[in-house]
C-alpha cells in the first residue's frame, strides 16, 4: 500500500503541465490571436510541451508579425494564454531584440497559469520599458512549473512591431527649488591706453627707367630677361601664346607672337607660369 502511495505521489509530481501564449495582445484581440511561432503548424504539441530554456523560441522560425502597442512603466498589459494542465510557478514576459539578442524583462508574476478555464488573459504590470530600444522585436512568454520534479520550462514567442505608447509613467513631483540669487555682473576691465604710433619713414622716389623697347618678333629666341624692362613688360599670355604689352597696373594690349616664352604677365611684373595668380 505504501508503495502505491509513493508511486501515485511521484506521478502527480512528474505529470507534465501543458500551456502556451496564444495571443500577445489579449485573448479577445482578433488581430493578434494566433500570432505566435508554431501556431497552426503540423506539430501542435511543440507549442504546449516543455522546452529547453537555452533553446530560444524552441528554434521555431519567425512567424506572422503583428503591431503591438505597450505603455510605459507602471501601465498594465494582457496576453492570452491557453493552459490545458495547470500548475503553479513563476511567469515572466520578455522583449528580445533579434538584432543584438538583448533581453529585457518587462513583466513578471507568480501562478499566471492557474486561473479558471483553459483560455484566459494574464495581466501584468510593465517595467523596464526605458531599456527597450527595438522596433522589430520578439515578445517571449516564459513559465516554469515549481511543483514538478524536475522543473518544467515553457516558452512561446511572438514577432511584433513595437510602439511604446505614452512613454514611461510620469515621475513623482519634485519639491520646489529655492529662487536663485541674482549673479553680480563681472567687472569690466578699464581700457588700456594705445601706445604712441611711430611715424614711418617716407619712401624715397625711384629713378625713372628708360621706356621699354619691344623685342623683335619672328623666329628669334627670347628669354624672360628680354621682357624685364623699366615699368612696362613684354610677356606671353598664359592662354593663347601671344605677346602682351603690360603696364604697371597689369593691363596690356596684344602685339606680336613671342617664341616659346614661359614667362607671363602677372599684374605688372614678369613671372613664370608656375607663379601666376588668377
Amino acid at each position: 500500500m505504501l508503495q502505491l502511495i509513493v508511486l501515485a505521489l511521484h506521478f502527480a509530481l512528474t505529470v507534465s503541465a501543458h500551456g502556451y501564449m496564444v495571443s500577445p495582445g489579449g485573448i479577445n484581440n482578433k488581430a493578434t490571436f494566433g500570432a505566435v511561432r508554431g501556431f497552426g503548424g503540423s506539430n501542435p504539441d511543440i507549442l504546449q510541451n516543455p522546452a529547453n530554456p537555452n533553446n530560444m523560441c524552441k528554434g521555431l522560425p519567425k512567424g506572422r508579425v503583428v503591431p503591438l502597442s505597450l505603455g510605459g512603466n507602471g501601465a498594465s498589459h494582457s496576453v492570452g494564454l491557453s493552459i490545458s494542465a495547470k500548475h503553479p510557478g513563476p511567469c515572466s514576459m520578455e522583449i528580445i531584440d533579434p538584432a543584438t539578442n538583448k533581453i529585457v524583462e518587462i513583466g513578471s508574476g507568480n501562478n499566471c497559469a492557474t486561473q479558471a478555464g483553459n483560455r484566459f488573459d494574464w495581466t501584468f504590470t510593465l517595467k523596464n520599458m526605458e531599456q527597450v530600444t527595438c522596433t522589430d522585436c520578439i515578445m517571449r512568454w516564459v513559465w516554469s512549473s515549481s511543483n514538478l520534479i524536475p522543473t518544467e520550462f515553457y516558452q512561446t514567442c511572438s514577432d511584433i512591431t513595437l510602439a511604446k505608447a505614452g512613454g514611461n509613467s510620469p515621475a513623482p513631483p519634485q519639491p520646489p527649488q529655492p529662487n536663485p540669487q541674482p549673479q553680480q555682473p563681472a567687472p569690466v576691465p578699464a581700457p588700456k591706453p594705445n601706445p604712441p604710433s611711430v611715424p614711418k619713414p617716407n619712401p624715397q622716389p625711384t629713378n625713372p627707367k628708360p621706356n621699354p623697347q619691344p623685342p623683335t618678333t619672328g623666329t628669334i629666341s627670347h628669354t624672360a630677361a628680354d621682357c624685364k624692362l623699366a615699368n612696362e613688360f613684354l610677356c606671353v599670355q598664359q592662354c593663347g601664346k601671344v605677346l602682351i604689352h603690360c603696364t604697371g597696373a597689369g593691363t596690356g594690349v596684344e602685339t606680336g607672337a613671342l617664341d616659346g616664352e614661359t614667362a607671363v604677365c602677372n599684374n605688372g611684373r614678369i613671372d613664370f607660369k608656375t607663379n601666376c595668380v588668377a
